[in-house]
């Protein structure tokens, strides 16, 4: 992700985010672009500031309505970036639709809608919103420094039949089983690279026919399990590239850079909906 003008860390500090008792949450990211139109779901709260950054939109801008300008503040900061700030609380199972303009880096015009809605159990102050694909068997990021293409890769080497790379954490039966439902989730692999770059892919698979289908919607990674007891856990900017093999299997691969001394990774896999896949401080090999 790219270094933050000073510009958007200045208007969060003068943003003074309220006292809450909901858990806040930074680093987790949006996938937006799903054929199915399904926009992706912000977190808000009342007087609480969030940053909203935008990879491949530049310039995001919101026309509000009248309507709107009475219950929340939008305002732009940077070249990527908005702030959302609501005057209250939305309704318990309300959503407000914010639609959002701006270009891509080929200087075409895009449009998408954030989906804004309010728990009482945690609030977004900062989220990356990722542009998918047009294409439903390639909602993909690209990336700095390579990373997209090395995701590829890797979402192609757990296709039936192909192999895995030598350096590629990946044994026969995953590294760890989650279940939401009828949503099971598989941690399959783990690969580390130099300089802390690290690449993750999960398995998602439903085990019987669904009326409704699971879509990624967001996604976080987080460090943990360090050597000194009084650090937390650290959310970690990603890139996630994803496919879907058949109406019943899809694979998302997060990439990251992870930071010195962790010794775990936890991984959240939220839908629009209640069906979320939580894998908890997977510890790395020695």
């Amino acid at each position: 992700m790219r270094p933050r003008p000073w510009s958007v860390l200045l208007w969060v500090l003068l943003l003074s985010t309220a006292a809450t008792a909901r858990e806040t949450r930074q680093g987790t990211v949006l996938v937006a672009g799903h054929p199915e139109g399904a926009p992706p779901v912000l977190y808000v709260a009342a007087r609480v500031s969030t940053l909203v950054d935008f990879e491949g939109l530049l310039e995001p801008r919101v026309a509000l309505t009248p309507e709107l300008g009475e219950r929340l503040a939008v305002l732009s900061v940077g070249a990527r970036s908005l702030v959302v700030v609501p005057v209250r609380d939305l309704a318990r199972g309300e959503r407000v639709l914010l639609p959002v303009t701006g270009r891509t880096e080929a200087g075409e015009p895009h449009a998408l809608t954030l989906a804004l809605v309010t728990r009482e159990d945690e609030v977004d102050v900062q989220v990356q919103v990722s542009l998918g694909g047009d294409e439903p068997r390639a909602l993909e990021v690209a990336a700095e420094g390579g990373a997209g293409t090395v995701a590829g890769m890797l979402l192609a080497s757990h296709e039936p039949g192909a192999s895995p790379g030598p350096s590629l954490v990946m044994p026969g039966e995953g590294l760890m089983r989650t279940q939401a439902g009828e949503v099971e989730g598989r941690l399959e692999s783990v690969l580390r690279m130099d300089r802390g770059r690290l690449f993750v892919t999960v398995t998602v698979r439903i085990t019987k026919r669904l009326l409704r289908p699971w879509r990624l919607g967001r996604a976080r990674v987080e460090a943990g399990c360090w050597k000194e007891r009084t650090r937390a856990n650290v959310a970690l900017p990603i890139v996630v590239t994803s496919a879907i093999s058949g109406p019943r299997v899809q694979r998302h691969t997060l990439a990251a850079r992870l930071p010195e001394g962790a010794g775990c990774l936890s991984l959240t896999l939220e839908e629009d909906g209640p069906r979320t896949l939580h894998f908890q401080d997977w510890r790395f090999p020695p």
